[in-house]
């Protein structure tokens, strides 16, 4: 039998009184599709008192910020956090079933464009919880061919296009780090090629803040902005726009998801997720002697505990050699 789950208590009424607007009545609104659907009273209730200890987390840790406002690193710190709490794999799947269940019913009533659950593995037994994909150097330099290639290989204006777009995104996303949303919504008005920077962008909680990228991405940058140029493709001054039915938009999360797994394909890491390149760039970052406070400034976080426990992963080799330095038995 199942060793039981060590309970985590943190009720708080006085707390649960001032949780964000938004997410309440987003909690409203599902609570009314849960009882149109008949689910049980007890199904309902075990929802709440899932929901209510990650909403206290929030209040507590992150900022009282809507449950809309979050991404998967925010969620994935209230998993671990539970975790170390005592909770047990199978109280750990029921929490993140509880949380997926909330945002697939956000994401069906267009509240939101993604479930940042979908990007969090379930756990298996005395299995962690928390798995990322880290790009190697030598994966991003199978990736730059593969993408150089597809380049090379269009055959029409629209597929080269497209082509130029797809690689410009993953090394735009990889070099500055940029959430996704931050990324899609990118303008031409935005990007000072002098200073390599991209001003004035909307980034979580309504933060504006700058983005960095590098002297390959600005290569990158100009031939797409020439390509369109000489081949008279309107963007409305979107970087990564698209015409869908005789309109310019930015392109969708939901794209850029599909193409981020397109370019996992490529270099045989299926699971590949826009997220994974914040990941990926900031350790690429660190592993290269970058100080692990600016790296954290670069990703606009208001620390460096988040940026050191979620998104640096450590170079083995050099681990490993800096412990041979030292061992004498």
């Amino acid at each position: 039998m199942a060793e039981k789950s060590k309970p985590i208590r943190m009720h708080d009424e006085e707390k649960l009184a001032k949780i964000n607007r938004e997410t309440m009545q987003c909690w409203k609104k599902y609570k009314i599709d849960m009882e149109l659907r008949e689910l049980s009273p007890g199904t309902q209730e075990g929802y709440l008192n899932d929901l209510q200890h990650w909403w206290l987390y929030i209040y507590d840790h992150q900022g009282n910020q809507s449950v809309t406002e979050l991404d998967e690193d925010d969620v994935t710190e209230f998993l671990y956090w539970c975790k170390t709490q005592g909770n047990n794999s199978r109280r750990m799947r029921r929490r993140m079933s509880s949380i997926s269940a909330f945002y697939k019913f956000l994401r069906k009533k267009k509240i939101m464009l993604d479930n940042p659950m979908e990007y969090i593995d379930r756990p298996k037994k005395d299995v962690d919880v928390v798995v990322q994909t880290y790009l190697t150097p030598e994966q991003i330099v199978q990736m730059r061919d593969a993408l150089n290639e597809q380049v090379s290989a269009a055959s029409t204006v629209y597929a080269k296009h497209m082509a130029l777009l797809m690689r410009l995104y993953a090394f735009f996303s990889l070099s500055t780090m940029a959430r996704v949303n931050a990324v899609s919504n990118v303008r031409w008005d935005q990007i000072d090629y002098e200073a390599r920077t991209v001003s004035g962008v909307v980034e979580k909680e309504g933060y504006i803040v700058d983005l960095y990228f590098s002297k390959e991405v600005e290569e990158y940058l100009r031939e797409l902005r020439t390509f369109r140029d000489d081949n008279q493709i309107e963007d409305s001054g979107c970087v990564f726009a698209v015409s869908m039915a005789g309109k310019i938009a930015p392109l969708a999360n939901s794209t850029l998801n599909d193409w981020c797994k397109k370019i996992g394909r490529m270099i045989g890491v299926p699971t590949l997720h826009p997220h994974d390149f914040r990941h990926s760039g900031a350790t690429l970052l660190k592993n290269n002697g970058m100080a692990l406070e600016d790296i954290s400034k670069l990703l606009h976080h208001q620390g460096t505990d988040v940026t050191n426990r979620y998104y640096i992963k450590s170079d083995a080799k050099k681990l490993q050699g800096a412990k041979d330095q030292f061992e004498v038995f």
